[in-house]
């Protein structure tokens, strides 16, 4: 719904946001393999063949935990926007097509692990994924334009600061897999575990530091 000088509501935004982001969490459970022991020759059981599909099974394991963040940073930055423009939505748009690939991507890792550009489109629609959102934010709360006025000012710095320190980190990780795709496969596990734990802690927003209301 559009609001008073050209502005419009995010509640559709956030809405068509959490329906994508549900479908795509859908979709990853549904890229795994169901192994069918009386359908295959020479098999030793169920827990071989299960056991051989360790890899698909933890790229949907990191892949869920990821786009949990993403969707959990998204409600973050827009607990703070008090309404959006044109080039806000365009920005959501394209964040939603980053993150709606990640079936694609789990799954392409998952099937090709020690494939170095496997691992360097994971990392490359992560970077997106996060560049979209921290241009979100950054956009949202350049000169307070689409936030609260009363946001404090080091709350904002931090934010765009600790983003831009996680793009950083991103396409390090990314980078990095033009030598070995396993560099990019621990740096993004270690960044999912880091931001879980500080989750877990209720320290709150991509900077993980507590702010109250």
């Amino acid at each position: 719904m559009s609001t008073r000088g050209g502005y419009f509501s995010t509640d559709r935004i956030i809405t068509l946001t959490d329906g994508v982001i549900a479908i795509v969490i859908t979709l990853l459970v549904l890229e795994l393999s169901i192994p069918v022991v009386s359908e295959l020759q020479d098999s030793d059981g169920l827990w071989p063949e299960v056991r051989h599909l360790w890899r698909e099974y933890l790229a949907y394991v990191v892949s869920f935990l990821i786009v949990g963040i993403l969707w959990l940073y998204h409600h973050t930055v827009y607990r703070r926007i008090r309404s959006a423009d044109g080039t806000l939505i365009s920005l959501n748009i394209f964040f939603l097509m980053t993150v709606s690939i990640m079936p694609f991507t789990s799954a392409l890792v998952a099937k090709n692990s020690d494939e170095r550009l496997a691992a360097i489109i994971y990392g490359a629609s992560l970077f997106l994924s996060a560049l979209m959102l921290a241009g979100m934010f950054f956009y949202a709360s350049w000169k307070r334009r689409l936030v609260d006025p009363d946001l404090p000012a080091a709350f904002i710095k931090r934010e765009n600061i600790s983003a831009a320190v996680i793009l950083v980190v991103l396409a390090t990780a990314t980078f990095l897999g033009f030598w070995t795709p396993y560099s990019t496969y621990i740096i993004l596990t270690v960044l999912v575990l880091y931001y879980w734990a500080t989750t877990l802690m209720n320290r709150e927003g991509v900077s993980a530091t507590p702010h109250r209301d």
